[in-house]
């Protein structure tokens, strides 16, 4: 099978989107489809046929820049489809990409699929934004939130499928070693942006390194990252660690003790279920997190990890707490989130994502 990827932010762009589109295509090679990728910004250099949008001036996160790229990215399909026909186009984004894929499926006349990762902007969702999305072969959804969000204007349900992101569980079955930072050790994991709730996080720590002696690292990087570090200047054991490598982020889940996201719900954004939470879950860590989007689709409170309200500091930091002072409990989570992330192997997923399409 000939498939063509339209994916606007591909690594090193931190984000599980990002990471979703690179596995899966590295997944679908293997299985011995052809895959060309066509992204907006990212490495060209990571699989053998990546093709990159020529106007990288654009700014970062515009809705010109998006425009411009699937615009261009639908053109580069449809010259090439005429000398090597493709099977099928999956799009990865949500309404922009559902009118350009639409329009690019009538042009080429073959099939077009549409990944949506996260929470869909309320003032796209009406009966006519359902109109175009149906004139999508298939919409695969990470979360089960947004299949309901698609099937209440009028999507039509038989259209959409629930398949999350995946982790490849084999590189999280490395030994423990030390990282020298004060245990235990919390960390959080992604795009330092208002809607991962970060200041909720740092907040919240200080008030558990007031009680408790422990550190807090968080990795990646964002618009916001320079607002956090302020945040955070007077409290003792935060380190930001910017983004990093994947094998070193996997090292350091392995090494930590509790993994926290504080993710909030915005207009136009909610939680899908995110790779940090499942790479968290492979790592054996317990968890705290906020109730919000797809995040109770993996973690149950009580069982695998803590819920909190998001925008909740307080709330926060006495999960954490709880997790540091009664370690059964934490251990009794972690084994259950090793044992509940088996069926999320990258292997699985992407055979599941590739049977879609048929």
């Amino acid at each position: 099978m000939k498939i063509a990827r339209i994916i606007e932010y591909f690594p090193p762009h931190t984000g599980g989107m990002e990471r979703h589109g690179l596995i899966l295509s590295e997944e679908q090679i293997k299985l011995g489809h052809e895959v060309d990728v066509f992204i907006g910004y990212g490495d060209e250099k990571l699989l053998p046929d990546i093709y990159k949008m020529p106007l990288q001036f654009l700014p970062f996160y515009s809705k010109t820049r998006r425009f411009w790229f699937n615009f261009w990215a639908s053109k580069q399909i449809i010259r090439r489809h005429r000398k090597n026909p493709y099977n099928i186009v999956h799009l990865h984004g949500d309404f922009v990409e559902a009118y350009f894929g639409s329009r690019l499926s009538k042009k080429i006349g073959i099939p077009v699929v549409l990944t949506i990762h996260g929470g869909l902007n309320p003032k796209i969702l009406n009966k006519n934004s359902a109109k175009i999305f149906n004139k999508l072969q298939r919409i695969i959804c990470v979360s089960g939130e947004i299949k309901k969000s698609l099937a209440a204007i009028g999507v039509d349900s038989s259209k959409i499928f629930i398949v999350s992101s995946g982790v490849y569980l084999e590189e999280f079955k490395k030994a423990k070693t030390n990282i020298n930072y004060p245990k235990p050790i919390i960390v959080s994991v992604g795009a330092l942006t208002k809607q991962k709730g970060f200041d909720y996080l740092v907040r919240a720590f200080e008030a558990v390194r007031n009680l408790s002696k422990c550190s807090l690292l968080i990795i990646g990087s964002g618009l916001e990252e320079s607002r956090l570090k302020k945040l955070a200047i007077d409290i003792d054991d935060i380190y930001f660690l910017g983004a990093l490598p994947h094998e070193r982020v996997v090292e350091i889940l392995i090494n930590s003790d509790i993994f926290v996201l504080a993710s909030i719900t915005m207009p136009g954004y909610y939680e899908g279920v995110p790779t940090s939470l499942m790479e968290a879950m492979a790592a054996g860590l317990p968890v705290v997190a906020t109730s919000t989007g797809g995040i109770p689709e993996l973690i149950k409170d009580g069982e695998n990890g803590i819920l909190v309200e998001e925008k909740n500091n307080g709330m926060l930091a006495d999960a954490i707490m709880e997790l540091i002072k009664n370690r059964d409990t934490a251990e009794k989570m972690s084994r259950q989130n090793l044992e509940d992330v088996a069926q999320k192997d990258w292997p699985l997923i992407a055979r599941k994502i590739t049977d879609l399409y048929l």
